[in-house]
């Protein structure tokens, strides 16, 4: 069976991606735009059967399953339901080759024919059944509540017809109404052979009450019983900001709704987070709740907005939704409501925290605020420029006076410039004769200094030559040249018998050297 997975997911994935690149080509976009790997991927890896499985696929968004996603469900039904087709052709051929190698013929060799285990092809049965996906009208005959599941049988008015379905309970309860014997309502599924038994049900996914009548008991009876709660009163009611900025909207993408609320919002720097739901049928509140639980688990919301145009009592059943009625009731946040109505007011308008009777009259209500807040700053404004001009006027008088008063004194400053001009201009020129009378000094004071500098240096030089003539005259070295000699003893020069002492060293210094003697 592990092998037998492996290559349905390999036949998948192959089918998808071809399936992919013909699409890419048909419509001119790249194949990305179509769908992305991790789509692909996913698809191949999960094998979806029906429109949940898949819309839990990483890539595969509601819009995604409105434009391919029966295309999808059935290239996986047929790759699986082949590969169930080609696992048995090759059981069958393996076994009759075996017989023939062995010349044995056994009891389930019948011309080439499959054969399958009944599980098995009760498999490939559903799996082709799915694609019957469809919605029955019918008036429920008997009804089974359980506890995680429901069954009920359904009969045709006109033909004695009966068909039996199976809903899960958490499916049950979103669809917000509560079922009875007798009641004529509309299922959406698709057929399944439950194994165990082999009998034929129809799997419903939602369920909607069919008549005026019907759905008129059904709403009076929850509004009932959520006014007895205490949700629509007005203590537990949120204030909508004063200035709000960041809004929520949940409404169809594809409604001429979103564009009325936008041409209308104004332009006041709204930062709007748009969230595409359903806004009709019984799929749409599956969609509305998981939107409204998108928005609550979002930080920076100031009010969340949910609208949608006029419509009959069915048409806007998902909006009389308990589910959706709850979910909005425990929104931490404000919630604005425009939905048009003829005569019942959906329930969600009644839990809102404000309602309007249109989309346009919810943008008007958040635009209103800040309406008001542009008519003070213009009336402000106003004010403002009148009660300068009254002043003005008032003060007209002083003011020509104050004006004459400091024209004169402007005057009086200039005069006074002037005249400081004026004896800039003259201490300047005097500066001028200054500098140039002193440079004049200067020039003759370089001239003299030069000229007695000249004599002081020619009479230094002749007393050099003088002294230096005297130096040569007294020098020691000369009288020795002359014959004579010097004694020293000590250190010290021998001038009288009595420098020197019996056993002294003299040293007697003559012209070319020097003569050691005692004294004796």
């Amino acid at each position: 069976m592990a092998e037998e997975n492996i290559e349905q997911k390999r036949r998948v994935l192959k089918r998808i991606r071809e399936w992919r690149e013909t699409e890419a080509k048909r419509i001119g976009v790249d194949f990305f735009r179509v769908l992305s790997n991790d789509a692909v991927n996913g698809i191949a890896e999960t094998l979806p059967t029906t429109k949940e499985q898949l819309l839990e696929v990483k890539g595969i968004a509601e819009k995604k399953w409105q434009t391919y996603g029966r295309d999808i469900l059935a290239i996986v039904a047929e790759e699986t339901t082949a590969g169930l087709f080609d696992e048995k052709k090759e059981k069958r051929k393996k076994e009759k080759d075996d017989e023939e190698n062995e010349g044995e013929v056994d009891g389930y060799r019948q011309g080439g024919d499959i054969i399958f285990t009944v599980s098995d092809y009760l498999e490939v049965l559903n799996t082709g059944l799915r694609q019957f996906e469809a919605k029955v009208i019918g008036e429920i005959t008997s009804l089974d509540i359980r506890d995680k599941y429901i069954f009920f049988s359904i009969k045709d008015k006109k033909e004695n017809a009966m068909m039996s379905c199976f809903m899960w309970g958490s499916s049950y309860k979103m669809s917000g109404i509560f079922l009875e014997e007798g009641m004529e309502v509309q299922v959406h599924g698709f057929p399944e052979l439950y194994k165990p038994s082999g009998r034929l049900t129809f799997r419903a996914d939602t369920v909607e009450l069919v008549g005026e009548g019907a759905l008129k008991k059904a709403y009076d009876a929850l509004k009932k019983k959520l006014q007895e709660e205490g949700l629509f009163e007005d203590e537990r009611k949120k204030l909508i900001p004063e200035y709000p900025q960041n809004i929520g909207l949940i409404t169809s993408a594809t409604g001429a709704v979103i564009h009325d609320f936008l041409n209308n919002i104004g332009k006041f720097g709204f930062k709007i987070s748009f969230k595409d739901s359903r806004v009709e049928g019984a799929l749409a509140i599956k969609e509305l709740v998981s939107s409204v639980k998108y928005f609550k688990k979002r930080k920076g919301i100031d009010v969340l907005v949910i609208i949608r145009g006029g419509g009959s009592l069915e048409s806007l059943q998902a909006f009389n939704s308990e589910a959706l009625v709850r979910e909005i009731a425990d929104c931490p946040f404000p919630v604005l409501v425009g939905i048009g109505h003829d005569k019942d007011v959906p329930l969600i308008s009644l839990v809102a925290d404000r309602a309007g009777s249109t989309p346009t009259a919810v943008a008007k209500l958040l635009n209103a605020s800040w309406e008001q807040a542009l008519a003070k700053v213009r009336l402000s404004e106003q004010k403002i420029f009148s009660n300068y001009s009254n002043a003005l006027y008032e003060k007209k008088d002083t003011l020509r006076e104050y004006s004459i008063n400091i024209e004169e004194k402007f005057r009086n400053i200039f005069e006074r410039f002037r005249n400081a001009e004026e004896k800039v201009k003259r201490n300047f020129i005097a500066i001028g004769n200054a500098l140039s009378r002193v440079k004049e000094r200067l020039v003759r004071s370089q001239k003299i200094l030069g000229e007695k500098l000249h004599g002081d240096i020619r009479r230094s030089k002749e007393k050099v030559i003088y002294i230096e003539k005297m130096l040569v005259a007294n020098n020691p070295m000369r009288q020795l040249k002359l014959g004579y000699s010097l004694a020293i003893s000590k250190g010290k020069v021998i001038r009288k018998v009595k420098d020197v002492a019996k056993g002294d060293e003299i040293d007697i210094r003559v012209e070319n050297g020097t003569i050691k003697t005692r004294v004796e």
